[in-house]
């Protein structure tokens, strides 16, 4: 429990609860949500009328059936600037079955953004992502790593309840989410260095965005998901900076489904604790686990993630070097840090009728933002 020793979890109390579903409903009318299927439109471009006080980003990942990884992110700026100027970019990060990661970051220059606010139509520069939720066409275009592939959805679209976390009491800072493709399988071509394949592979999709630097109300966070034996899984806690009389808080959130059927969304009952801790590599060696053990109970219902062996796909300075000098001089001392891991996973599941233990491969990040 390295970096989790002086952090409070959440109770799974009654009191609780009431205040989460009072969170939730002020969301989900603060966003103009009708209930908890999502629309095509969540998907669109969301901070378009505060462009320059918001950041966003469409991710999407790809486990492919060679060994290979592929990930994705569209963004409209730096998530460490949310105020400021459109500052597009595309993010590519390819590894290849051995191990040998290729990254690309491609800035553009404002003009050369843009996206629909009805649905997913993003495009910067010569790369795109256009999608309805149910398919998706990507191209990519990096000066080492080009690729055009379509995914198709394999479970339905995913929101945790208004899919907002609050920074401050007065609601009016915050960071949202939504996952139009929890689980799927993409197809196409991936051209690494001139040398073109097809591929295949499992797929993934969520879509962030929010109206004040992640730095400034979070400490860290675990995110994860995988595609095993048929079940679908994404979780994640984030860990808030210290709160005066309070200190710093977890915050939870969890999906477990089948291919049709959502098995729990509970987040309250979820718990992590992490071992094995490692230095990073150089130069800032920004430490992480080699073991994350995740378990939920609930009742009679349970169940358990045991993560380890991590392979590292790729360490990121997110350190933002164009930061002001009022920033730079309120968080002097700070070096956010970003990982992203392949790794072992066991699920073992008690929940809603299914009795199962199943084993393959999760894909996380640890985001460190001190």
């Amino acid at each position: 429990m390295e970096d989790d020793m002086h952090a409070m979890e959440l109770p799974d109390t009654p009191e609780l609860r009431t205040k989460f579903a009072e969170d939730g409903a002020y969301g989900m009318k603060l966003l103009g949500l009708a209930g908890p299927d999502v629309q095509p439109w969540e998907d669109g471009f969301r901070t378009h009328d505060i462009a320059e006080h918001s950041f966003e980003w469409w991710y999407f990942d790809m486990q492919l059936d060679d060994g290979s990884t592929l990930v994705a992110a569209f963004s409209t700026k730096p998530s460490a600037r949310a105020d400021g100027p459109i500052a597009p970019s595309v993010l590519i990060i390819h590894r290849d079955a051995q191990g040998t990661s290729i990254r690309e970051d491609i800035p553009q220059p404002p003009d050369a953004f843009s996206s629909a606010t009805d649905g997913c139509h993003v495009a910067i520069g010569d790369s795109h992502a256009i999608g309805d939720l149910a398919h998706y066409d990507l191209r990519m275009r990096g000066d080492r790593v080009q690729a055009d592939l379509v995914i198709d959805r394999a479970c339905p679209s995913w929101r945790p309840g208004a899919g907002m976390t609050f920074l401050d009491h007065a609601k009016r800072h915050y960071l949202a989410w939504v996952v139009p493709v929890p689980s799927g399988r993409v197809a196409g071509t991936v051209t690494v260095d001139g040398q073109a394949r097809q591929v295949t592979g499992a797929a993934y999709h969520d879509h962030n965005w929010g109206n004040r630097q992640m730095n400034a109300g979070l400490d860290h966070w675990y995110w994860g998901r995988a595609h095993i034996g048929g079940y679908t899984v994404v979780y994640a806690r984030l860990t808030t900076r210290g709160v005066l009389g309070v200190g710093q808080i977890h915050l939870p959130t969890v999906m477990l489904a089948t291919r049709d059927r959502l098995l729990t969304d509970d987040p309250l009952p979820l718990r992590l604790v992490t071992s094995g801790e490692v230095p990073g590599p150089a130069p800032e060696k920004q430490p992480y686990p080699t073991s994350l053990e995740w378990t939920w109970a609930h009742g009679d219902e349970h169940f358990r993630m045991s993560v380890s062996n991590p392979r590292l796909i790729e360490s990121l300075d997110m350190g933002d070097g164009g930061a002001s000098w009022r920033h730079r001089l309120l968080h002097a001392g700070e070096h956010p840090w970003y990982y992203d891991f392949t790794a072992d996973m066991e699920l073992d599941i008690h929940v809603a009728g299914v009795d199962d233990t199943v084993t393959g491969e999760t894909l996380y990040e640890k985001m460190i933002l001190r």
